[in-house]
Order: structure tokens, then C-alpha cells, then sequence
């Protein structure tokens, strides 16, 4: 329930949901309050514009995910725990599981798992994403009995807390945490309150050196053709936000 709501308010918040809110508003502001309804059509361009925008979007990714940069080779743990996401289940007509940007998530743990970093993977998400996640690990060549699923969880609160039960059963004590390089803080903090040794694995950047060593060389070429906001920056830099201010609600809740 607690993930329904979450996901409820979320859309509200987001940049895009909170400008298609503003400018519902200023539909019955118009008439009676037309300084106010402008006042609100600006800040909606000025969102767009600015979250929207390539070069900003870019600056602002960065600044969350270059927090935890991949992992060392030859680092070891007695698990690998895997945030599952980004896999579509082989439902008609698909005829097998399908991949996302995020289901590198899955294709790091296996990689980890194939160069012996640890002789498990745990699987942590709802059940669509845990079962079809499973499914992918065993079609990469992972044998059955080293994969664990854990596929009651709705959001990453809940991963944590029902991934704990499993890691304590098991016995074990370290584990490698994998998942989309964005959400990586957040998960650390999250994990890190278990009591576990945690080391952050991090993959699926969305700013390569590459893309950070072209923006920082301020090249008027590249600079006039990534003026105008596009949407994949948009929802970029929205899901920059979320993490940013659900980090600091888990931090304030430890607080209190």
C-alpha cells in the first residue's frame, strides 16, 4: 500500500506532472486572476526549459550518479544483491524476456557472478521484475541453486527490509549492491542501515566520461545544437530530483 501511494504523489511532483498541474490551474485563472495565471505559465516554461535542457540535465545526472564510480576489480563478497529492473516478462507476444536500459542491472550481476566475486545472487523487486530477472540470469548461464528471489517488494525501502531476512538466513555477511548508477546512493544508505558490509556496484551511467569530457569542452558547435529542452532530458533530470529528495527523506527518517 505504502508503494501505491508513493507512486500516487510521485506524479504530482515530477517536473512534468507538476507543470501539466500548473497549467490545469491556470485554465480557471485566466479570467479572474490573469496576472497569476501568466505568472504560472512562465514558471511552467522555466521548468521545462531549464530541467528540459540537455547541457543542464547532463551537469545535474552527473552530480548524483558519479557518487559511486564502478567497482574495483577483484572486489569480493559473499553475495551479490541485485535491485531488479528494466526486464519485460515474455507475455504474448513476446516470446521471450525482453530488455531496458536498467536490466544492465542483471547483466553486471551475471558478470560478477561469472569472475567469482561471490557465489550468490539475491534478486530483490515485485514479482514481475524478480520472476522475469530470474529467468534472464538463468538464460546467461547462472545455475539455479546460486540465484535467491526476493519478489515482495514494491519500492527500494522495502527491498532493503525484506532482503534482510534472506541475507541473515543465509548467513551472510558482505554483499555487492547492483543497480542503475542514479539510484545508487539511496540504495547504499538504505542497505548500509542492515548492518551488512555493503560495497556499491554501480553500472548503467547515463554520463559517460566521453559525454562529460564533450560538455566541459564548451564547444560552440555542440553547445547551439543543445538549446531547446528534449524530452529524454526531461525525464532525466526528473529522475535526478526523486533521488535527490527521497535520499533526503530516508536521511531525515534516520534521524527521527
Amino acid at each position: 500500500m505504502s508503494g501505491l501511494i508513493i507512486s500516487f504523489l510521485k506524479q504530482f511532483f515530477i517536473p512534468l506532472g507538476f507543470v501539466a498541474l500548473l497549467l490545469f490551474i491556470t485554465l480557471f485563472l485566466i479570467k479572474k486572476h490573469p496576472k497569476t495565471a501568466t505568472w504560472f505559465v512562465l514558471i511552467s516554461l522555466l521548468i521545462v526549459g531549464v530541467f528540459g535542457n540537455p547541457i543542464f540535465s547532463t551537469f545535474f545526472t552527473r552530480s548524483m550518479e558519479w557518487r559511486h564510480m564502478p567497482l574495483t576489480a577483484g572486489t569480493k563478497a559473499d553475495a551479490i544483491l541485485v535491485l531488479a529492473q528494466g526486464t519485460l516478462p515474455a507475455d504474448t507476444p513476446r516470446q521471450r524476456v525482453e530488455v531496458q536500459e536498467q536490466a544492465d542491472r542483471l547483466l553486471y550481476a551475471a558478470m560478477l557472478y561469472q569472475q567469482q566475486a561471490a557465489p550468490l545472487i539475491i534478486i530483490s523487486g515485485d514479482g514481475n521484475q524478480a520472476e522475469s530477472g530470474r529467468t534472464l540470469l538463468l538464460e546467461l548461464g547462472i545455475p539455479a541453486e546460486a540465484i535467491l528471489v526476493q519478489d515482495k517488494a514494491d519500492n527500494m525501502r522495502e527491498d532493503a527490509a525484506l532482503s534482510a531476512p534472506i541475507i541473515a538466513l543465509q548467513n551472510i555477511k558482505s554483499i555487492l549492491l547492483v543497480t542503475s548508477a542514479i539510484q545508487m546512493d539511496r540504495a547504499y544508505f538504505l542497505f548500509r542501515q542492515l548492518g551488512f558490509e555493503v560495497t556499491p556496484a554501480p553500472t548503467d551511467y547515463r554520463v559517460s566520461l566521453q559525454d562529460w569530457q564533450t560538455l566541459t569542452s564548451w564547444n560552440w558547435r555542440s553547445i547551439i545544437t543543445k538549446l531547446m529542452p528534449t524530452s529524454q532530458a526531461f525525464d532525466q533530470s526528473a529522475d535526478v530530483i526523486w533521488e535527490y529528495v527521497a535520499l533526503a527523506f530516508y536521511r531525515i527518517k534516520a534521524i527521527f
